[in-house]
């Protein structure tokens, strides 16, 4: 019975060493997929389909691994799905509930700085409905920094008690952008619209 290790010790060592080097592209492929599928709030379910998409890409340009009409159809919805992750997360489910907390919150700690600060953010029509909002974003992981978010947001910063209520907010915050693994793609925009880069809408 033929083997690939023929007692050649180039020949296996050859084999043994692309083997390895398949096996970490393939790691590093997937830890890729996670982060890329991540910053878009994205979860294990959106990598895989990710994953799959970039197996099937590989499948549909081998010759003669299948049909061409079908190959071709494959090839579509494989770049689709690899070169547009933010319908993936959406089909496999939508951003997490941390993402879009946390999307949220920096909006509208922005929102209330460009509308004039907390008094005058008060009365403004946008600002109150997502404030009145904020509970449909409420969950386990997200709790906390919500109730801080809402304690904060539309209140005199100088009341008493409000300088260590602002410092739990920022250290919710840290905790709950690491927790997404990967760096949402609205923080770059959202932090050149605090820098002023940005007109305000």
């Amino acid at each position: 019975m033929p083997s690939l290790f023929d007692g050649d010790p180039v020949h296996t060592l050859i084999l043994v060493a692309g083997a390895i080097g398949l096996a970490a592209l393939a790691v590093a492929l997937w830890l890729n997929l996670r982060i890329r599928a991540r910053r878009y709030g994205g979860g294990f379910l959106a990598a895989a389909v990710m994953a799959l998409a970039v197996a099937a890409l590989l499948v549909s340009i081998t010759p003669n691994a299948m049909p061409f009409d079908i190959g071709l159809f494959v090839l579509i919805l494989s770049l689709l799905a690899i070169y547009r992750p933010e319908q993936v997360v959406k089909v496999t489910g939508g951003p997490s509930l941390s993402w879009r907390a946390l999307r949220e919150g920096r909006e509208l700690q922005l929102l209330v700085r460009e509308r004039g600060g907390p008094s005058l953010a008060s009365r403004n029509p946008e600002v109150q409905d997502r404030y009145a909002a904020l509970g449909s974003l409420e969950g386990p992981a997200t709790e906390e920094y919500i109730g801080l978010l809402r304690e904060t947001l539309l209140a005199d910063p100088t009341a008493p008690g409000m300088t260590e209520k602002l410092e739990r907010l920022a250290a919710a915050d840290l905790a709950l952008r690491a927790s997404l693994g990967g760096r949402p793609t609205w923080e770059k925009e959202l932090e050149r619209r605090a820098a002023g880069e940005v007109p305000a809408e």
